[in-house]
């Protein structure tokens, strides 16, 4: 690509630095991998590319060996390039800059990384858009990372090998300078920084949420719960050691349509994602020029959810959040309870608004309890005849179900028959699933609640804080 000999060797101290130079990559505590520097040395690289890894051909011993070398920083702490050894005297290495240097504009060679449905859109994308041609090419080469598991059928693999692309099994051995940018969704691994490093603008993660909202493992499922009007995408770069905290290349909000479940806006935010990431390959070079670190100020963690989540507390919950929970958690299982100390899943829910807005149902339940709504224990439970459902009182309100599995599945009628009609005062047992009523207790940093949506705030279904982030 460039006029320099591969083999072309100089010494560091060949290289003029400027104070601003040897400083540009550091931070507090480490460097930073994902800032470009620009016009080294106008004799060894030219002009506007950049250049993130340098290899340093040194003599360890008997042997040669290359050394990575970070935007040269790691050459000298004398600043003049040399690298000062236990006498204080000045050693000379030799740097060889390759002719294999990252592109300055695409088509890109690309490394996926991925394992499920929701990263499958992602990397069906970028292999279409590597099979056409055309001047909107964005991906030259296409190579996938993605993990082996004998238990299950990981469906970025399965495509992978459906489609004749390079797998590398997880954790790969890369070469410097191979790809010019990594991609990475819903992986679940944490990538170290030897990987990182090998990636001249680094590795780019489609984030469905808008960050610093919703880090973590499930931010779609956290979306939901907590009735958020509005979700978005993120295309950040990753950063090692923590999950979803690298700087901002680009972030798009959607609308969260009424009432839909975790299943239908994983496939919407699939979608919008591969629309985004194909955005920010085709203006790469100047969204890594201004990167927006993420604001301290709103963030929020969704952890990995556990099936104690499934559960609800008729005593705590309203109707409304005991529909989100269950939108956002039927891919894993129906609602969970537990009667006469057995584990039961409540499936075929009604509308539960419609349901409370009915003014038959007070009748209903005038008839069957003497009493209001307003004084019937939560967890109390009949079958309405009229409505084909059993009802159970919530914190708020009323909730019906048509199906009942306990051993196998009964209909409501049949679970009234065989184990309601001899009972007096049935009721739910409520159970702890991990809800706490406090947002603060999502986040070791300050909310600021006028960033998220009034209508949002005032409806506030805790975060499930079970399970590990990832």
């Amino acid at each position: 690509m460039f006029a320099i000999p591969k083999t072309r060797h100089v010494a560091p101290h060949a290289l003029q630095w400027t104070s601003k130079q040897r400083n540009i990559c550091s931070s507090a505590n480490s460097y930073c991998m994902h800032q470009k520097l620009q016009a080294v040395n106008t004799t060894l690289v030219p002009q506007n590319s950049y250049l993130k890894n340098v290899l340093i051909w040194r003599k360890t011993r008997r042997n040669w060996h290359w050394f990575s070398v970070k935007y040269f920083s790691s050459c000298g702490s004398d600043g003049s390039g040399n690298k000062q050894n236990r006498r204080g005297r000045s050693t000379v290495c030799r740097l060889s800059v390759s002719d294999h240097l990252p592109r300055p504009s695409p088509p890109w060679r690309v490394l996926f990384f991925g394992t499920d449905h929701f990263s499958l859109k992602m990397l069906k994308t970028l292999n279409e858009n590597r099979l056409q041609n055309g001047s909107d090419r964005l991906v030259d080469t296409l190579e996938v990372v993605a993990t082996n598991r004998t238990d299950t059928v990981v469906p970025v693999r399965r495509y992978a090998q459906e489609q004749g692309l390079r797998i590398l099994d997880w954790q790969p051995t890369l070469n410097p300078l191979d790809y010019d940018v990594g991609v990475l969704a819903s992986f679940g691994f944490l990538i170290p920084s030897k990987v990182i490093d090998m990636f001249p603008y680094g590795i780019l993660n489609v984030h469905p949420s808008l960050l610093p909202r919703w880090r973590g493992a499930s931010p779609i499922e956290h979306t939901i719960l907590y009735g958020d009007t509005v979700t978005g995408i993120s295309i950040m770069e990753i950063r090692p050691k923590h999950f979803d905290i690298g700087p901002i290349l680009l972030q798009k909000q959607y609308p969260v349509p009424d009432r839909i479940t975790a299943s239908d806006l994983k496939t919407m935010m699939a979608e919008r994602g591969s629309e985004v990431m194909m955005e920010a390959l085709s203006n790469l070079p100047e969204l890594e020029r201004r990167v927006i670190e993420q604001s301290a100020v709103g963030v929020t963690y969704a952890h990995k959810l556990s099936r104690r989540a499934l559960y609800v507390d008729w005593e705590n919950q309203s109707y409304s959040s005991i529909d989100r929970q269950r939108r956002a958690l039927q891919e894993i299982e129906g609602l969970r309870t537990v009667f006469n100390n057995t584990k039961i899943n409540l499936l075929d829910p009604c509308d539960f608004h419609a349901l409370n807005s009915d003014p038959k149902l007070e009748n209903s339940v005038l008839w069957k309890y003497g009493h209001p709504s307003a004084e019937v224990t939560p967890g109390s439970l009949f079958y309405s005849k009229p409505l084909k459902h059993l009802l159970v009182k919530c914190q708020d309100g009323w909730t019906g179900f048509g199906t009942i599995r306990i051993k196998k599945k009964l209909k409501a009628v049949d679970f009234h028959c065989g184990y309601l009609l001899e009972n007096p005062d049935p009721r739910f047992k409520t159970v702890d699933n991990g809800i706490k009523f406090n947002l603060d207790l999502l986040s070791p940093r300050p909310l600021h609640s006028d960033t998220i949506p009034v209508d949002v705030r005032e409806g506030w279904f805790t975060d499930l804080k079970v399970g590990h982030g990832g």
